[in-house]
């Protein structure tokens, strides 16, 4: 019941905005909703920040905000401090951004400025209402009464919000936190790389709780139509891109879609503290060092191409905390490589960096999402950061040693989805060749590359797979090349013979496919074939029996195994450093990047290739072709 503080002697209260003659007809149609859920109520006409921060600011209990517009009442959302209930400003900020609004980083401007409700509308909030008090709004509902009907909204909280949101200085970093120990999470049985108590996969899930046309997070998912096979899209107004999920129908696909546009959504440090403008002098002593992941040569920074910044040990730079997997102690990482859509131009206003301009930004470390990886916590999140990472080194290093690789012969497949991926490229008028890449990093990981037989244009496609279970890994990649043979390309082969001419050109990830798409670099792509012929468990021996009974049912236990692997091929040192966000957390998602120094980046452009200065890739190249060219080596095919 509400308390008898001054904000909430009067349970219900107009806003300023409410003209006083409307009183009577609106505020006694919400005491009984107070008295119901035990929450003050504020009414107003339309949108006004500063109403709405004031009430929660002095709230000691729950808060319902509800405005009025011309055709509209918006009962909600219930605000209930302590928990992940959005309030109204959350509410109003996700509009906003699902909408694209102009004034989304303006929330002190009213994007409509009610004149009166319409007449109905009172006697449709009384309907409304009484439906409130069968079923009431759980923390985080919203109910929209409309002349064209009522719905109900889940309300998810906001980084961007200004009421509820974290403060400036909640940003900054103002000590190392304490070290991070690893916790049990027992495995789902079968499968040690993911967590039994975890529902992100359920189907179902994670729609009920995040998707909505109008407030998102997730405005929408979409089925592809072209695909050939079930392939969904999560669309997510705040992330870079749309996450996708490709599986054996729809109903897998949903939540594997929704995962990898939240795990893009990580890629900015949104409520993370960060340690900023220090330079690696002064922070060495609990750092990892920037030269150890890899640098850009001289020329490549020179090149009008290029998006680093060049850097010294003394250069100012911003820091994201992380813990050695080894120890738990935390360490540093440069920013925008813990998270890679940093931006040293803006940090607040996502709007800013739509304005800033290139001229205005800054990378030290020009970098993609290898390496970051969802998960139902930490440890499993840490767990498929590595094996991203496993898989593109493997890739990248297979690929720049540009020598022959054992293969499995595509008719040994017994898996059902893998052999229909394989006709099917086959009927586009492409060969398949699945070659084995795993090298130091024992994990397996799978090289699928297919050529066309047909038509000297597109000439090859690739795409790579790892995993726990080798057939799982050569399905996923399977899949992907899949979706390269049967896409319409969009691209002239004179388009690309300019690249084979001047490979500075490739500046993009889609110029990677399209660099490796001409016949002039057919015999390149194929430098990795004529390997032996082996078998699936020799190529892949035990696997996945040896990794479950090293996790002893537990995914901790399967990381720490993965660790080891690691650590055999001298990667001794894995910092993770934790993006998961607010946002994150209230869905049940956790998302992390796994930083290696020493190990391959994949890197996209010509002139992004961090390659400089990794010993183990000088000693992978050691005895081939490759051995003394220059950096940076051919591009690469990778999607």
């Amino acid at each position: 019941m509400p308390t008898t503080d001054p904000i909430t002697e009067n349970p219900v209260q107009a806003g300023p905005a409410l003209p006083a003659a409307a009183h009577d007809d609106w505020l006694p149609a919400f005491a009984g909703l107070a008295r119901a859920t035990g929450a003050t109520v504020s009414v107003n006409l339309g949108w006004d920040l500063a109403w709405e921060r004031g009430p929660i600011d002095a709230a000691h209990g729950p808060h319902l905000s509800v405005r009025l517009y011309d055709d509209e009442a918006m009962v909600g959302p219930l605000w209930a401090p302590g928990t992940s209930s959005g309030c109204a400003a959350c509410a109003e900020v996700r509009e906003r951004t699902v909408l694209d609004h102009p004034l989304v980083g303006d929330l002190t401007r009213a994007t409509r400025v009610p004149a009166a409700p319409a007449p109905l509308l009172p006697e449709l909030l009384r309907t409304g209402l009484a439906h409130l008090a069968d079923r009431p709004l759980a923390p985080g509902e919203a109910y929209s009464v409309t002349v064209r009907g009522t719905r109900r909204h889940r309300i998810a909280r906001s980084f961007h919000c200004p009421v509820c949101g974290p403060a400036p200085e909640d940003l900054v970093s103002t000590g190392a936190p304490a070290p991070r120990a690893l916790r049990s999470r027992p495995a789902v049985p079968g499968d040690a790389t993911r967590t039994a108590a975890s529902r992100l996969v359920e189907p179902g899930f994670l729609r009920d709780r995040l998707v909505d046309d109008r407030f998102g997070p997730v405005r929408a998912i979409l089925r592809e139509s072209h695909a050939p096979f079930a392939m969904s899209m999560a669309v997510v107004a705040d992330a870079p891109a749309m996450g996708h999920g490709r599986a054996r129908t729809f109903a897998e696909t949903e939540p594997v879609a929704v995962l990898e546009a939240y795990e893009r959504l990580a890629g900015y440090p949104y409520d993370i503290p960060l340690v900023t403008r220090r330079s690696y002098r002064e922070v060495a002593g609990h750092a990892v060092d920037p030269d150890t992941l890899g640098r850009y040569t001289a020329e490549q920074l020179a090149h009008p191409t290029s998006r680093a910044t060049p850097f010294t040990a003394d250069t100012p730079m911003d820091w994201a905390w992380g813990h050695d997997l080894a120890d738990g102690r935390p360490l540093l990482v440069p920013a925008d490589h813990a998270f890679y859509q940093y931006e040293y131009a803006f940090r607040r206003d996502r709007r800013a960096a739509r304005v800033a301009g290139a001229a205005n930004r800054r990378h030290y470390f020009f970098d993609c999402s290898s390496g970051c990886a969802v998960g139902a916590n930490y440890e499993e999140a840490a767990l498929h950061s590595l094996f991203e990472l496993a898989e593109r080194d493997a890739f990248l290093t297979s690929w720049y040693r540009a020598a022959p690789l054992p293969h499995v012969p595509v008719a040994s497949l017994t898996d059902p989805t893998s052999r229909a991926m394989v006709e099917l490229i086959r009927a586009r008028g492409f060969d398949v060749h699945l070659l084995v890449a795993t090298r130091d990093i024992g994990l397996p990981v799978v090289w699928v590359i297919a050529v066309n037989e047909k038509n000297p244009f597109p000439a090859t496609f690739s795409s790579a797979g790892s995993g726990a279970d080798p057939e799982a890994a050569i399905r996923g990649a399977l899949r992907e090349v899949a979706q390269l043979v049967t896409n319409p390309v969009d691209w002239t082969r004179e388009q690309a013979e300019r690249m084979a001419e001047d490979p500075w050109l490739v500046e993009e990830l889609e110029d990677h496919v399209r660099f490796s798409s001409i016949p002039e670099t057919r015999d390149r792509a194929l430098a990795g074939l004529g390997g032996p012929a082996v078998t699936l468990e020799e190529a892949f021996p035990d696997w996945p029996g040896r990794l479950e009974r090293a996790a002893a049912g537990d995914v901790r236990g399967t990381l720490e195994y993965v660790v080891s692997l690691f650590a055999d091929a001298g990667l001794e040192r894995i910092v993770v450093v934790d993006q998961t966000t607010r946002e994150h957390a209230d869905a049940g998602i956790a998302v992390t990047r796994a930083v290696v120094p020493g190990i391959l980046p994949m890197c996209f452009g010509h002139a992004q290739q961090r390659l400089d200065g990794l010993p183990r890739l000088q000693a992978a190249l050691r005895g081939t072709d490759q051995e003394h060219r220059a950096i940076p080596y051919d591009p690469h095919p990778f999607p």
